[in-house]
């Protein structure tokens, strides 16, 4: 079994300090001599460049900051929602202002880009399956409609550390700053394989001039694209650049992906260019091309997001149509009755009602299990030898303390008592668990088998 760490990092370079250098002077956009960007003090994007080597998380090694191992097992199978909040800080002389408009056609842009949706600028790319909705609870429980506005001049010019006091949970809500930025269209302070992921700090920062479709800024920055990039940042991609044209595995160099071509250096403006053997990726969200030329991630850049929010984020994203109280995943493997067993749960969310049941269903005949738990996702096959999937991450905790048996026709149902649990455990508001059933099965060797996994909300 994998064994999830918690790396505290002791400092980070700040992204001012790293942030990207302004496009070249050869490039043309809106001027014949001028760039667009240095024309204005900007840069493209000031998320700092991972270094190599610098930072080692271990288990989970499938998306870490240094590698990546694109395996099936993160292939996307259903959507994935994310909650998101705009946080507006505006100055004291009115300026800095972003309509709901904007933020809602931002909303539909990552949407149109993460889905490769039919018929818009978005659709030549892989369909990520992960879906944004603005916040309609607040983390309170209030009504809200996701966007809330502040007028502070140090907020607004990207000091004070604003986010200590705005932040939403950022365990399970995208936090996203519109201000100056620092000087750049947007940033994010770090990936979350390199930084502390569920900090106050963890949140994208967007030029508030540049979020939605024709926004202010004008072209050719207009379209949302820098949030699209941006939040590709904060579920765990690189710049398509990073580390230019890298050497020797291309799963553990450059942009730790095997399917964007390595390119030497950022790519702005529209039109081909080749580097490093090949042409560069120009079309990519991750790259620093025009808005209007950007339109994919790839497949692999998918399961890297995949693996990111299962790992590092396993409470922000929640899955869409479930259509009951769980949502299942992570199928597990056939047993000796030739089916692949079954969890269920039925009840109300809310635990002040305590009155889940867990019903298996399609395990081997008499044998006995566990109820296991986590916060955590996982999708490891086979694990410690067994005939099953372990669909949960680590820390897992044993649910029941009673010995569960399958009986005669492969099934169990049983109603633990929710507010009596194991090692101190509650269950919050917001919270999602995720639980699993572990089971004998003599006729097999190795002798054990699992179920699917299941998902539940608390309320």
């Amino acid at each position: 079994m994998r064994t999830l760490l918690t790396l505290t990092l002791a400092a980070l370079c700040s992204a001012g300090a790293l942030a990207q250098q302004a496009p070249p002077t050869s490039q043309s956009t809106g001027s014949a001599t001028t760039p667009f960007l240095a024309r204005r003090g900007l840069v493209r994007c000031g998320t700092p460049n991972i270094i190599p080597g610098s930072w080692n998380f271990n288990p989970p090694s499938d998306c870490t900051a240094n590698s990546t191992n694109p395996t099936a097992a993160y292939e996307p199978t259903e959507i994935w929602e994310i909650t998101v909040v705009f946080h507006i800080l505006r100055d004291s002389n009115g300026s800095g202002n972003v309509t709901d408009a904007r933020c809602n056609s931002q909303i539909d842009i990552l949407n149109e880009d993460f889905q490769a949706m039919a018929g818009t600028p978005g659709s030549p790319g892989y369909d990520t399956m992960v879906q944004f909705k603005l916040a309609t609870v607040d983390p309170s429980g209030n009504a809200t409609n996701g966007i809330n506005r502040h007028t502070n001049s140090t907020w607004h010019n990207d000091g004070g550390n604003y986010y200590n006091s705005l932040a939403w949970d950022p365990h399970h809500y995208l936090n996203i700053y519109c201000n100056e930025a620092s000087g750049a269209l947007g940033y994010v302070p770090w990936l979350p394989q390199s930084g502390t992921p569920g900090s106050n700090s963890d949140r994208v920062v967007a030029l508030y001039s540049a979020v939605g479709r024709n926004a202010p800024i004008g072209a050719p920055y207009n379209q949302g694209r820098t949030v699209t990039h941006e939040v590709g940042h904060y579920l765990g991609l690189h710049h398509t650049f990073n580390g230019g044209c890298g050497g020797g595995n291309c799963y553990t160099s450059g942009d730790r992906i095997c399917d964007t071509n390595p390119e030497s250096g950022p790519h702005f403006g529209c039109g081909n260019s080749t580097s490093c053997g090949g042409s560069d990726p120009v079309s990519n969200y991750m790259d620093y091309t025009d808005d209007q030329c950007m339109n994919e991630f790839t497949h692999e850049q998918t399961r890297r997001i995949r693996c990111t929010l299962q790992y590092y984020r396993p409470n922000l994203a929640q899955p869409v149509g479930g259509g009951g109280l769980g949502t299942s995943y992570c199928q597990s493997n056939l047993n000796s009755t030739g089916l692949r067993a079954t969890l269920d749960v039925a009840g109300s969310p809310t635990v002040s009602d305590n009155d889940l049941t867990f019903t298996v269903n399609d395990a081997a005949l008499n044998q006995f299990g566990y109820l296991l738990m986590s916060l955590n996702q996982g999708n490891i096959n086979g694990f410690g030898g067994s005939m099953g999937v372990l669909c949960l991450g680590a820390p897992m905790i044993r649910f029941s303390g009673n010995v569960l048996n399958t009986g005669n026709n492969g099934t169990v149902a049983f109603s633990p008592d929710l507010t009596n649990l194991p090692q101190n455990t509650v269950f919050l508001p917001g919270d999602t668990w995720n639980f699993q059933l572990w089971y004998r099965d003599h006729v097999l060797n190795p002798t054990s088998n699992t179920t699917d996994g299941i998902s539940i909300t608390f309320q």
